[in-house]
This record gives structure tokens, C-alpha cells and sequence, in this order.
């Protein structure tokens, strides 16, 4: 799997460093939409974040994007972001499935993402931790 880099540029006052031990979950989302993962930074600047909330975006033919630079706190899950890595798909799962390119794309990422971070026990959706739909299925159990 390789993940594309993005160059993207962020806000250093707001960036704050991962700590490594604390790190235990990956949480899934799906955009709600369509897009790349640069008009979802620049909808994430204009909230006034640092930058994309997200550590990764995985497009619907599988290529698989850098979001936040891992080793820094995502901003995608309240209460959560410090002890966790957020992936993003891209598509409504409300209206559609993901793509088997996402699937797989996806699952190999989260084999990646566990070896650098060996303390993650698990995947969860965004709302198995907080009150929303997203990503409307179980799409951590597709990943595991």
C-alpha cells in the first residue's frame, strides 16, 4: 500500500505532538460526499483547526492520502483525538457502500497504522464514540 504525501501546510500553534503509549484506537469516518482530501483541508482551515482533522483519506478507487502528519493529534473525534488515529472515506454510506478498492485499501492501512503504533487493540467507528451516524455502517468491522 502507498500512501500518496500531500504536502499540505499547517497551523504549528495548533499542532500537538501524539503521545506513542496513549495511542489505542482507530476511528473511521466516511466525508458524508465526495472530494480530496485538499478541499477537506482547506474546509478544516476555514473552522479554524490546524488543518485536515483527519491522519488519512482513503479516495473511492483505494489510493490512500496523508492527512495530519501521524505523529500529531487529529481533530476528528471529540473526547477521543488524543488516543487515537482517524481515517476518512470518502462517500456518503448513508446513500452507498464503500468500494472494495476502499475496503482493501483500508484494511491494509489499518495493518500499517498498527505497526507503528502497537498499544491500537481496536477500530471503531466515529459514532461508537460519539453521538452522530458516521459513518452510517459498521465499516470498522469491514477493516479488522
Amino acid at each position: 500500500m502507498k500512501v500518496i504525501e500531500t504536502k499540505l501546510s499547517f497551523k504549528p500553534e495548533k499542532m500537538i505532538r501524539l503521545d506513542y503509549n496513549k495511542v489505542i484506537l482507530i476511528v473511521v469516518h466516511h466525508r458524508g460526499g465526495n472530494g480530496d482530501v485538499y478541499s477537506i483541508h482547506n474546509q478544516h482551515l476555514k473552522q479554524g483547526w490546524a488543518g485536515i482533522g483527519y491522519h488519512y483519506y482513503v479516495r473511492k478507487n483505494g489510493e490512500v492520502y496523508q492527512g495530519r502528519p501521524i505523529q500529531y493529534m487529529g481533530s476528528h473525534c471529540k473526547n477521543n483525538n488524543r488516543c487515537s488515529i482517524g481515517i476518512c472515506f470518502e462517500g456518503d454510506f448513508s446513500k452507498e457502500k464503500p468500494t472494495k478498492e476502499q475496503i482493501q485499501s483500508g484494511k491494509e492501512l489499518v495493518k500499517h497504522i498498527k505497526k507503528m503504533y502497537k498499544k491500537i487493540y481496536k477500530v471503531v467507528n466515529h459514532r461508537d464514540l460519539f453521538p452522530t451516524a458516521c459513518p452510517c455502517m459498521d465499516l470498522a468491522k469491514e477493516l479488522q
